[in-house]
C-alpha cells in the first residue's frame, strides 16, 4: 500500500507540468526509485495509475458538486450551476478531465474515486464515500441527462428534447475542451474558456426551455 501511495503521489506531481499522453512508465518509475514491474503489479497499465493520480485533482471540484446537490433544489438552477463548477475545473487542468471523464477508464471512475479514498483515508474528512461512488458511477452524459430529466419533470423541458439537449451540452463541452487544449495554459484562457461555454449553454437553453 505505501508503495501504492508513492506512485499515486509521484504521478500526481508529474501531472501538474506534464500532459498525461506525455508520461512515461520508466519516468515514473524513475521518479519513484523502482522498477517498472513495480507499477504493473500495483495497476493495470499506465494509464490506470494516471488515473488514480488524475483523482487528486478533483478533490475541490468533488467538494463543491456535493454542496451543490445538496443545497440545489431546483433542477435548473442545480444543471446551470454543476456545469459552471465543472467549466471552472476542467478548463484549468484540461488534459486531465478529458482523461477522467472521456479517455477510456471512464466507466471506472466512480470505483476508482472510491478505491482513492481507502487508499489515502486522511483525504476524505469533507467527503462522502457514498455519495461520491454513486455520483461518478455514470458518465457525464447520463448524469446531465438524469437532471435534465428532473427539469423536464417540473416543466422546464418537453420530455422529448431532454436526451438530445442532454447529448448537445457534452458535446459542446467536449468541443470546446478539445480546442483549448493547446492554450489552456496560458494565462487568461481557461476562464475564456469556462465563461464561452456558459454563453453557450445560456443560448442553447434558451431555444428549448419552456418556462
Amino acid at each position: 500500500m505505501d508503495k501504492k501511495r508513492e506512485l499515486i503521489l509521484k504521478t500526481y506531481g508529474l501531472l501538474k507540468t506534464t500532459s498525461p499522453k506525455d508520461l512515461k512508465i520508466r519516468t515514473i518509475a524513475d521518479e519513484c526509485g523502482c522498477a517498472s514491474t513495480v507499477i504493473y503489479r500495483n495497476f493495470d497499465d499506465l494509464d490506470h495509475l494516471i488515473l488514480f493520480a488524475s483523482v487528486r485533482f478533483l478533490e475541490n471540484y468533488i467538494i463543491d458538486i456535493k454542496e451543490i446537490v445538496n443545497e440545489q433544489s431546483d433542477p435548473m438552477e442545480m444543471l446551470t450551476t454543476m456545469w459552471q463548477v465543472f467549466a471552472e475545473y476542467a478548463f484549468q487542468t484540461v488534459d486531465v478531465f478529458e482523461l477522467l471523464f472521456w479517455g477510456k477508464y471512464k466507466e471506472r471512475l466512480g470505483d476508482t474515486i472510491f478505491e482513492y479514498y481507502q487508499i489515502f483515508p486522511a483525504e476524505m474528512k469533507q467527503l462522502d464515500g457514498l455519495f461520491t461512488s454513486v455520483f461518478f458511477n455514470s458518465d457525464i452524459r447520463e448524469r446531465t441527462y438524469m437532471i435534465m430529466h428532473r427539469a423536464a419533470v417540473v416543466g422546464y423541458f418537453m420530455y422529448d428534447d431532454v436526451r438530445m439537449l442532454s447529448d448537445m451540452q457534452v458535446h459542446l463541452f467536449y468541443g470546446l475542451l478539445k480546442s483549448y487544449q493547446p492554450v489552456y495554459r496560458q494565462e487568461g484562457k481557461a476562464e475564456e474558456a469556462a465563461g464561452y461555454y456558459m454563453q453557450m449553454l445560456d443560448a442553447l437553453i434558451s431555444k428549448f426551455r419552456l418556462r
